[in-house]
């Protein structure tokens, strides 16, 4: 049982992770507060949370759904994800060492013998966030994980551990190698390929799923 709101959020966006809710299917208050075991008043509260995050679109007088990405909006998120994380990277590579260096290699690690949806995205998240961390920047920060929780969780539904998952490994292997020369117009470039791919991969499931 679930009762408070953030409560509640946390367990719609985990189960939208999960594939239990789809982009475009309605979320009912009355059910899910069912659902949860909760009043409707913090499903509702939760719900405005995941709309102020873009996962959950609020309709006036048709209540609230999944949202669904096109692929215009797709692409304006990598746009954005290239410049945000592009200078995170730029602030993150002279503050790196062997001590964070490591925190991101022990990531990728567990990150390449992940098996479950979910346990993929967090590892996939948890990488990039070590990859960032040293830059201190919190607001570009919340900015990144806001673009990227549209995406994994709404352009990326169709996806596995094993779509790309030798070409995800060799691109956030780069990604290390890159941060390790010190060179930051490198990492720039290896992380932008790193985006193109993954935003190709994207509209590849998105495609998928609606054909």
């Amino acid at each position: 049982m679930v009762t408070t709101s953030s409560e509640i959020a946390n367990q719609i966006r985990l189960e939208i992770n999960e594939g239990v809710w789809q982009p475009g299917q309605s979320l009912k208050q009355e059910e899910l507060a069912l659902r949860y075991g909760a009043s409707r008043m913090p499903v509702r509260e939760a719900l405005l949370q995941l709309h102020g995050e873009g996962l959950v679109v609020m309709q006036p007088n048709r209540g609230a759904c999944v949202a669904k990405l096109d692929a215009q909006a797709v692409r304006e998120i990598f746009e954005l994800r290239l410049q945000i994380e592009g200078y995170l990277l730029a602030h993150a590579v002279p503050q790196h060492n062997a001590k964070t260096l490591a925190r991101v290699e022990a990531v990728q690690q567990e990150l390449e013998l992940e098996d479950s949806r979910a346990g993929w995205l967090d590892g996939d998240r948890r990488f990039h966030l070590r990859l960032y961390e040293p830059a201190s920047r919190p607001r570009a920060l919340a900015i990144e994980s806001n673009l990227r929780a549209q995406v994994e969780r709404l352009g990326l539904h169709a996806l596995t551990p094993d779509s790309r998952r030798s070409e995800w490994a060799k691109e956030h292997r780069a990604l290390i190698a890159a941060v390790r020369s010190g060179s930051v117009p490198r990492c720039i470039k290896v992380l932008e390929e790193h985006l193109v791919n993954t935003q190709a991969a994207a509209l590849r499931s998105m495609a998928k799923t609606s054909a």
